[in-house]
């Protein structure tokens, strides 16, 4: 592409975590409009990716994130649309959408679309993992696929049948496979597999890695050439507009991997359809086997790592080959010469690129230390908010706490960053106030709302500690903002903390980068992660009234005063040592990206 041409054609992109941009610390976890823009040629379409983890069709419409879409996009460009992963949570009722309304909103979609005069592209949600499809027909099942179909069809718009492509797969083509599905394209990671989960990760049912998104991409470029090659529904103009599109889709080439055992019963990358320059990611679980290399079809070897990704595809037809110790030895495999290409970029980008933003360090804590509470989080100094940041009453853990406005609907807004998606996290609230009456408090935790109850802790100098369970976090910035209900406002906050890691102030957080592909060890096992027992949210755990409480405390995370002001020392300690260096933030965490 020449300096100052740009793409003709945008694509834009909307819908859940499934889908969105993530940073580079959380990889593997990738979504597919992350990884689209590899199927097109990027000097004929840009990928500019709006979905963002959390929302459904109605949430994402509430935010006012369609309207910004629609602002940047231009006559001719594409809006394709992916939603119900969370329009079927019943459990948040601020994002479900009951059966009946969901048409509605999509619809909504739909004509903000071609009210623009965009070309409007409808996908049905991927299959979570398992052999139910639970967004099609059926018994207790959200039909978020017949439902998007029938809004495409009244319509004469292209539906994508992601649904569908993704069930046969997974339960036909990888029937016999299904730690396959699981270990290889879902987010389920064994202990040291990949460095930013050095612990592993249990999230195998929902999430994806590169190679799962970058199988629903290719999907999704099938069911567009199936829509232009036998949707005979579709109106002239989207038949045209899908007519251009199809024709920038890149040229695919067939990856086939191997092994030179001919007994082989272990996991194995299987073979996959991309175009050139796209990432790709070699991959063996051996069981019992000794890995030795991997080779190309020229013999060459490519990697003595068992995972090997980073990687990008030839324009060319290609086999890869696991080679173990035993096996048979390598034959070079006749292949055609690698096409010509040019080597351009991704068109895929995000409109929430990883922040820059900066934080004063004495705000950031370091949770290395904390158990079973890796992400304490200091109160002071919100981002916004109506009160101040007091030192007057001793016990507080890091700057200070917030003394909330003693009003009703007097809020506090944090920026916050989590490095990791969690839909079942806990959040401890640590807090004070002297009275008789409760001062209960609203948090809203990105796209969440949780009533919490604070009872009067005895004294303004007596710490307390509250919980909220069941907490939903994706992997990005978000607000998060308190907001007191009563006239007297609410207590003194000090601060929380969350039972996953990677939860922090933005700002805190210096992943640190290797330079090429980063390999690991497959053979490590998993870590379980600390079990918290749980008390019902708002219940109090560390008052000399509740001795109970205050032993489950102990024994969860030792004694919270104690620990946590030795915690906010450690951290004033080091924050004055870097700031005599000019240093404006230090390591929260080692969060190593590929």
């Amino acid at each position: 592409m020449a300096m100052g041409d740009s793409p003709k054609l945008t694509i834009f992109v909307v819908g859940d975590s499934t889908v969105m941009t993530y940073r580079d610390n959380v990889y593997p976890q990738t979504g597919w409009g992350q990884v689209l823009g590899y199927f097109f040629d990027a000097t004929r379409v840009k990928v500019v990716n709006h979905a963002i983890g959390g929302r459904s069709s109605k949430t994402f419409l509430a935010e006012g994130r369609l309207e910004a879409v629609i602002n940047a996009a231009q006559e001719g460009d594409y809006l394709f649309v992916q939603f119900g992963h969370n329009d079927r949570d019943y459990s948040k009722p601020e994002r479900y959408v009951d059966p009946k309304d969901f048409p509605g909103y999509i619809q909504q979609f739909v004509d903000a679309g071609k009210a623009k005069g965009m070309n409007v592209v409808l996908i049905s949600p991927m299959n979570l993992n398992g052999s139910r499809n639970i967004f099609s027909t059926g018994s207790n099942n959200y039909d978020a696929r017949g439902m998007m179909q029938t809004v495409a069809n009244n319509n004469k718009i292209p539906f994508v049948d992601l649904n569908m492509k993704s069930y046969n797969m997974y339960n036909t083509t990888y029937k016999n496979i299904p730690d396959y599905v699981t270990r290889y394209l879902y987010k389920k990671l064994e202990s040291g597999e990949y460095p930013n989960y050095p612990d592993g990760v249990s999230d195998g049912t929902t999430h994806f890695q590169e190679m799962g998104s970058m199988g629903h991409a290719q999907m999704i470029c099938e069911e567009l050439e199936e829509n232009l090659r036998s949707n005979t529904n579709l109106s002239s103009e989207a038949k045209a507009a899908l007519t251009e599109l199809v024709s920038a889709i890149k040229k695919r080439y067939t990856i086939k991997v191997q092994t030179n055992l001919s007994n082989y019963n272990g996991l194995i990358t299987q073979a996959q359809y991309f175009p050139a320059g796209a990432p790709m990611t070699l991959r063996v679980t051996p069981n019992g086997q000794t890995f030795e290399k991997w080779v190309d079809d020229d013999c060459n070897e490519v990697s003595t790592n068992m995972i090997y990704y980073g990687f990008k595809t030839k324009a060319r037809d290609i086999t890869y080959t696991a080679m173990f110790q035993g096996g048979s030895e390598c034959k070079k495999i006749a292949h055609g010469a690698e096409d010509q290409y040019e080597a351009n970029p991704t068109s895929s980008s995000s409109d929430t690129p990883a922040s820059s933003a900066s934080i004063d360090a004495e705000l950031c804590m370091d949770g290395s230390d904390t158990g079973a509470w890796p992400s304490p989080i200091d109160m002071s100094r919100p981002e916004e908010g109506e009160g101040t940041t007091d030192t007057d009453h001793e016990g507080y853990t890091g700057q200070g706490f917030f003394n909330i406005a003693n009003n009703a609907s007097s809020t506090a807004t944090y920026n916050i960053t989590s490095e990791q998606s969690a839909s079942n996290a806990r959040v401890m609230v640590r807090y004070s106030f002297d009275g008789t009456e409760n001062r209960d408090m609203t948090f809203k935790i990105d796209y969440g709302t949780y009533d919490v109850e604070f009872p009067p802790t005895g004294s303004w100098t007596k710490w307390d500690t509250v919980y909220i369970d069941d907490v939903g976090l994706d992997a990005l910035d978000f607000k998060l903002t308190i907001e007191s209900t009563m006239e007297k406002g609410g207590p003194n906050i000090d601060m929380i903390a969350f039972n996953i890691k990677g939860v922090y102030r933005t700002g805190c957080g210096i992943p640190l980068k290797l330079d090429s592909a980063v390999v690991a060890d497959s053979t490590k096992k998993a870590v379980p992660a600390d079990s918290v027992k749980k008390e019902p949210k708002g219940s109090k755990s560390d008052s000399s009234s509740t001795a109970i409480g205050r032993k489950r405390m102990m024994e969860q995370m030792g004694e919270p005063s104690a620990q946590f002001n030795a915690l906010g020392q450690k951290v004033r300690n080091e924050s004055n040592r870097r700031h005599d260096v000019n240093r404006k933030t230090f390591l929260r965490r080692k969060s190593v990206t590929r």
